[in-house]
């Protein structure tokens, strides 16, 4: 049994030997905890007040730009200063917005613009510290343990996407939204409170285009501004040609950028529980963190990844499967074929997490990384940014299934394809070499 779970079980070795990377481990399963609960309770309450999956595409949408634009200026500006600042002023602003849901909730007519504003700017703060924590996490390992750090971290968002969905739609059943709201913003206070532990964790500079900034002689505020949006434009830029440049990296994330696009299908879950299924708030809950536990059970049985050398056609057989189970799923219509369909999409999902952490970390320089994980961020919002809406408006015309299914099946085609590319078949992973540039 031990040999095993040696051989097939995740390596947890790094939360024993490396206290930053535990701290960081632990904020980060705190904070997902809260957000996944965030996002459940936020779907509802708008499907509750519009029943209308539209409007929460609509919603899912503003996010998406909003994030967007806090995932390319916080990887910006985690390339130049410490990121361990970006992620606590991050994580402290949405804590505010948290707060502002929850009196919004509480209030007698509880409207949904305000829900839009609050969430937006959530958004925009949230996705800025991401950015830089996602460039923080590779900095503060051995290149050698990249996959199994990947799979480390996949597990502190798939304990809490597990879990809090299912807590967040039994709590609105029995009690009401603000209270999900109040015990989100608990979370959020709960992990900051964590990562405030975290000593400084300035980027590693390879050249003078990128040094942090220093000291200078004092400019206007309209001027800082003007330079700061040029120099966003240039190292967004620089990002967007490095991704370009090297064929591995740009094709996981083209593959993420079509599942989300495609085959995620969360904004039609209420209106396919209730109109397919027969299910109510309980139900959905279940539906959301169906997912979450699939990746889960896959993440604890993922120490295999890390004798896998042919990663980038591994991350396109995973996300392709998984999307057929999307497409299945727009086909079932009892409920536990349902869950287990998205259990199945959820394993799959988090393999490819995996693996594409892995590409990503070991492919791109320090100096790049909060950007690139800007641009990984940034696709994957996008994604859902128009598909939400792209399958809500298709649902209008099909139904919720219909358009699950036909979404599902031609985002297993198309990630598929990707494997024509001759870089992505014949990529190999050396644990030893480095190949950042």
């Amino acid at each position: 049994m031990r040999s095993f779970l040696a051989e097939w079980g995740i390596d947890v070795g790094l939360l024993r030997s490396n206290p930053i990377f535990r701290t960081l481990f632990i904020g980060r399963l705190v904070a997902v905890f809260g957000l996944s609960m965030l996002s459940v309770t936020v779907s509802i309450q708008v499907f509750e007040l519009t029943g209308s999956s539209l409007q929460i595409a609509l919603v899912t949408s503003v996010l998406g730009v909003c994030s967007v634009a806090g995932s390319f200026i916080g990887g910006a500006v985690a390339d130049r200063v410490d990121r361990r600042t970006v992620i606590l002023v991050a994580r402290g602003v949405a804590a505010l917005g948290f707060a502002a849901l929850a009196v919004n909730a509480m209030l007698p007519g509880a409207t949904l613009p305000w829900i839009y504003l609050i969430t937006a700017v959530d958004a925009a703060v949230a996705s800025a510290g991401a950015a830089a924590f996602g460039a923080a996490v590779p900095a503060v390992v051995d290149r050698k343990d990249l996959p199994s750090t990947g799979a480390v971290m996949a597990l502190s968002i798939d304990i809490g996407s597990a879990l809090a969905p299912v807590l967040a739609g039994a709590l609105i059943a029995s009690a009401d939204i603000a209270t999900v709201y109040w015990l989100v913003l608990a979370l959020a206070v709960g992990s900051w409170l964590v990562l405030f532990r975290l000593p400084p964790l300035p980027p590693r500079h390879d050249d003078a285009d990128d040094a942090p900034v220093t000291p200078g002689r004092r400019r206007s505020i309209r001027a800082l501004a003007t330079a700061g949006l040029h120099r966003l434009g240039q190292q967004t830029a620089q990002a967007w040609r490095f991704s370009r440049g090297d064929r591995v990296v740009g094709t996981v994330l083209l593959i993420g950028f079509i599942q989300i696009l495609l085959a995620s299908p969360f904004a039609l879950i209420p209106e396919f529980v209730t109109t397919r299924l027969g299910g109510g708030t309980t139900e959905i809950g279940l539906l959301y963190a169906a997912p979450a536990v699939g990746a889960l059970v896959a993440g604890l049985a993922s120490g295999w990844i890390t004798r896998v050398r042919r990663l980038a056609t591994t991350a396109v057989v995973v996300f392709a499967a998984s999307a057929v189970c999307i497409g299945a799923l727009g086909l079932s219509s009892w409920l536990w074929a349902a869950v287990l369909l998205l259990a199945l999409a959820g394993a799959g999902d988090v393999v490819g997490e995996i693996v594409r952490f892995t590409i990503l970390s070991a492919r791109t320089p320090d100096h790049l990384r909060g950007r690139i994980t800007g641009l990984w961020q940034a696709q994957a919002t996008v994604g859902d940014t128009l598909g939400g809406p792209l399958l809500a408006l298709l649902a209008r015309a099909v139904g919720p299934g219909p358009a699950i299914a036909l979404g599902g099946f031609l985002a297993a085609a198309l990630t598929a394809a990707t494997l024509l590319r001759a870089p992505v078949r014949n990529h190999r992973h050396d644990p030893e070499e480095d190949t950042t540039r």
